[in-house]
């Protein structure tokens, strides 16, 4: 016999009580849909409770994936490169990945992305007192460590060391 997911009447008050405690997890902070998702089912809440909840926050516009990763995104642009930022909200927060990457494409511009590596690479050198071409490597990899693609590095490298370019 093939198991069957069982499916629960909805119960229009356990079903107030999932949506009031969605907002209450909203009124905290912004969130995806896929943390809210997972916060109601972690508080024992049935799927077709979960789905009423998530729909109502969502005509209310509580829950808004593309607007969620734009304000993640303004926040956390000069901290990380695109590449950590795209895998933080994938697979962190559960955003789905064809939208990740059209909003990052739309937002971050190479040049922004030089700019942001550039800086982050005078304060490392700054902070870790690097003198001469022998730290670059220490430095090329904090910059991949903070996200940011080897053809963005390559060009801050260039332009800091003049190393690495081979292009």
């Amino acid at each position: 016999m093939a198991e069957e997911e069982i499916v629960y009447p909805l119960d229009e008050e356990r079903a107030q009580k999932a949506y009031d405690a969605l907002v209450k997890y909203l009124a905290l902070s912004a969130r995806s849909e896929q943390e809210c998702k997972n916060k109601l089912y972690d508080k024992g809440y049935h799927k077709n409770e979960v789905e009423y909840a998530l729909e109502r926050a969502k005509k209310y516009k509580y829950i808004d994936d593309a607007e969620y990763v734009r304000t993640f995104l303004l926040f956390n642009k000069n901290r990380y490169g695109a590449k950590k930022i795209a895998y933080k909200l994938v697979n962190e927060k559960g955003v789905d990945k064809k939208l990740v990457d059209n909003i990052l494409l739309d937002n971050l511009d190479d040049d922004y992305q030089i700019e942001s590596a550039t800086k982050m690479a005078q304060k490392y050198v700054k902070q870790k007192k690097i003198d001469d071409k022998s730290g670059a490597q220490k430095v090329a990899a904090h910059l991949y460590q903070k996200g940011f693609d080897w053809r963005i590095i390559n060009k801050v490298m260039t332009n800091l060391f003049d190393v690495f370019e081979e292009e």
